[in-house]
């Protein structure tokens, strides 16, 4: 029986190699984005698993320098809106650590740079980037030192003294080993877990309905070998070796495709990162897993859709009726909206919504379990206000088995829920912190400098030197211990402390709660204020305004050093805050703000600061760097991690429906050989062929738009109430973008062709004179 089942699979017509090639291809192309998913997956692994050398945590530099080990002083600077890693060091011995990536440390006046960063430093004018860095370049860091290909690093090589004068440097004798403790890892991680089940739920569907292609051909042809002599397990075993064979091509064409893509793949920054190339593929037991697994899958599929069929040698004696769904189908989806709500009201913000997790993955379930029910009531619905043949030949046909007809648009249900969740959340979430206010001071950098006497002035005059630069002190002034500990506070609506690390680059810890303004990590001035000019402020006017007649004011608010747009452009100076009467000319500079014209400017500016205002802290473990940056890149920070979900989200959507519109088309595909005989036989009795379109339109259309709109409306009303649970007060319900709009109407666009695209078969198969058959 398994060479009869080769030889009729292989050598037996051409309608038999059709079915090959088409179950193949399916096939094919389910295996290959599933790899896709899993190779971005193991990439993000490997990252998220890397050595973080820069959360290395040292000690406090001994008065007297040590024999051993060596200095660090670890920061962050910007570059045109990316993150640039700078490490200062200098080695005390012969025994200093040797950082990941180089072979040697750097000595004084040389330093690594990464392949990236060396490129720009090929480019770009020294005045905007390499002038911030002393020396000379005496090699790149390798991958064992990156996160990434395009990652900004640079290690910085410094005489002891030197580096020992800036600052929050430290004595590290040994650098750390383990991954970063990012916050948002498990949060891409279970991002991750969702776009996979996105993709292999589908990818499962079109290999099972790709394997039953024509069944009822198939089974004629069973028929016949039961007549001949065949078993009923003879029958299995050939059903079994057509499936398996058809996978079996299927992924390791799969596979061979994801490899001539795989270079495409590992070029892209799918979450905001791109990778190594090395790291972008499947583990080795993932191929095989594959390999072995779609024709078992397929065979599994191949056995299941005989269960209900009993081939006699007269034909297919019995073909048991599905039973209708019933509402019990609807459990799972009640109780996975009911599991959602509840982790929505013990959610947070620290917690990333993490809770509502389990609920999610329980109403996609239940949206699949659901889905027959939906079709079939939708069906009835339509067969009860039917006006012609067309709607009433498809409603009856979709109510008698409406499993398989939503079995084929199960996966544009997943693409449209996890779509229209994203679409309503993430530019909702964007827009409450890209504020007008925001985006009026998007060019203003903020630099925390910590300065004062003649290193301040010769700074001011400095940056006010550059061209298409706006300089703008903020000065520093000691109080007297009662007000040292009252101040504004934080206020009420406005939290204590929204400026702290969070995990994001850029954060700097400082609160707001009254007890003396911090101009960075370590470094407070307890009992201070900030003072400003007026002038100065009428500059600055969304960041708030004197009394009338003030020349000066004295402030404790400290959210505009914060890192999260809702609180750091919110008024900072109000006309109810004290006025200064002294000179300004005398203060420590506690920050600078400065209004740049262009992006060449911009980097002037940095790297002036960077030259002679140089990082006053060191980056260890659990702190957060200062780097000088406008409010537009402190927005940017915020927004890119929803964005990169929205990303990584959106590709998961658009590999869903890829893998749906195939199996859309090998659905409606198989729906028509299945019935070439019925409808040739409508079509010579006088059944138009409009009519006949009209019944696979509609029999493809009706559970597409059922299902499009009962996971659109769930997913927006969730993401409506996840919104108001987490969004401040008074903060406009989300409304679905143009991006939303236009993935899921390509995506039905694209369905609807697939099913346009079989209507010409539809007239070429039903022509008269193929009314005698074989």
């Amino acid at each position: 029986m398994l060479r009869l089942g080769l030889r009729l699979t292989l050598r037996s017509g051409r309608e038999a190699l059709v079915r090959l090639a088409v179950t193949t291809v399916a096939v094919a192309v389910g295996v290959a984005l599933l790899l896709g998913v899993l190779a971005e997956f193991h990439a993000f692994q490997a990252q998220s698993n890397q050595q973080c050398w820069a959360c290395t945590s040292g000690d406090p530099v001994p008065s007297t320098l040590p024999a051993s080990g060596e200095l660090w002083n670890n920061s962050v600077d910007f570059y045109q809106g990316q993150t640039l890693t700078r490490l200062g060091v200098a080695a005390l011995g012969a025994d200093a650590p040797v950082l990941p990536g180089i072979s040697r440390l750097p000595a004084a006046g040389q330093y690594y740079a990464s392949p990236a960063l060396a490129a720009l430093l090929r480019t770009v004018p020294a005045d905007e980037l390499g002038d911030r860095f002393p020396g000379t370049m005496i090699g790149t860091i390798g991958a064992a030192g990156l996160t990434g290909p395009g990652q900004l690093a640079v290690y910085v090589g410094y005489p002891p003294t030197a580096l020992n004068a800036i600052d929050g440097t430290q004595w590290v004798t040994r650098i750390a080993t383990a991954p970063a403790a990012e916050v948002f890892t498990p949060f891409f991680r279970y991002a991750f877990g969702f776009g996979l089940l996105a993709v292999l739920f589908p990818m499962l569907v079109l290999i099972s309905t790709a394997t039953r292609l024509a069944a009822s051909r198939r089974e004629e042809r069973f028929a016949a070998l039961r007549l001949v002599g065949g078993t009923p397990a003879d029958i299995r075993m050939i059903a079994a070796v057509e499936s398996v064979v058809s996978a079996f091509f299927g992924a390791v064409l799969g596979v061979m495709i994801w490899l001539l893509v795989q270079p495409l793949v590992a070029g892209g920054a799918l979450i905001g990162t791109q990778y190594f190339s090395s790291t972008v593929t499947p583990a080795a037991w993932e191929y095989a897993a594959i390999v072995v697994g779609v024709p078992v899958i397929a065979l599994v599929a191949a056995l299941v859709s005989l269960r209900r069929v009993q081939i006699s040698p007269l034909g297919v004696s019995r073909r048991a009726t599905p039973k209708r769904p019933t509402l019990w189908r609807l459990i799972v989806l009640a109780l996975g909206v009911a599991v959602y709500l509840y982790g929505l009201s013990v959610t947070s913000h620290q917690s990333i919504g993490a809770a509502t997790y389990p609920g999610l993955l329980l109403t996609m379930v239940g949206l699949v379990v659901a889905g027959p029910w939906f079709t079939w009531a939708t069906a009835r619905l339509f067969g009860s206000m039917s006006r012609g043949a067309a709607l009433l030949l498809a409603s009856r046909r979709l109510a008698d088995n409406p499993k398989a007809a939503f079995r084929s648009v199960t996966g544009l249900v997943l693409a449209v829920f996890l779509g229209t969740m994203v679409g309503a959340l993430v530019p909702a979430v964007n827009a409450t912190e890209a504020s007008p206010t925001n985006t009026s001071i998007s060019n203003v950098l903020l630099d925390q400098v910590g300065m004062s006497g003649p290193a301040a002035t010769r700074l001011l005059g400095g940056l006010s030197a550059i061209g298409g630069a706006s300089v703008y002190p903020f000065y520093t002034a000691s109080l007297p211990a009662a007000a040292g500990t009252g101040g504004r506070g934080s206020g009420p609506g406005r939290p204590a402390g929204k400026g702290g690390n969070g995990g994001n680059v850029g954060g700097n810890g400082n609160n707001r709660s009254g007890g003396g303004v911090q101009i960075g990590p370590g470094k407070a001035l307890a009992g201070g204020a900030t003072v400003v000019s007026c002038a100065v402020m009428r500059e600055l006017a969304v960041l708030g305004q004197c009394a009338p007649g003030v020349a000066a004011v004295q402030t404790q608010d400290g959210s505009m050093f914060g890192d999260n747009p809702l609180y750091n452009t919110q008024p900072f100076v109000s006309a109810s805050d004290p006025a200064y009467r002294g000179s300004l000319a005398g203060l420590p500079l506690q920050a600078v703000l400065v209004r740049v014209n262009s992006a060449a400017t911009l980097e002037r500016v940095r790297t002036y600061l960077a030259v002679n205002a140089p990082p006053q802290v060191s980056v260890g473990q659990g702190q957060s760097p200062t780097p000088p940056r406008t409010f537009g890149e402190t927005l940017q920070i915020r927004t890119q991690r929803a964005d990169t979900l929205e990303n990584l989200v959106y590709a998961a959507v658009a590999l869903t429906l890829i893998v749906a519109g195939c199996s859309l088309a090998v659905a409606v595909g198989g729906g028509l050989v299945e019935r070439k005989r019925p409808f040739t036989l409508l079509r010579v009795g006088g059944t138009g062929i409009g009519v006949l379109s009209g019944v696979v339109l509609l029999e493809a259309a009706v559970p597409l738009v059922a299902a499009t709109v009962l996971a659109a409306g769930i997913a927006y009303g969730t993401s409506v109430l996840a919104f108001v649970r987490l969004a401040p007060a008074g903060t406009a319900i989300p409304q679905l973008g143009h991006d939303y709009y236009a993935l899921m109407g390509i995506g039905l666009l694209i369905a609807f062709g697939v099913i346009a695209v079989t209507l010409p078969l539809l007239r070429r198969m039903t022509l008269p004179g193929n009314v005698r058959f074989e």
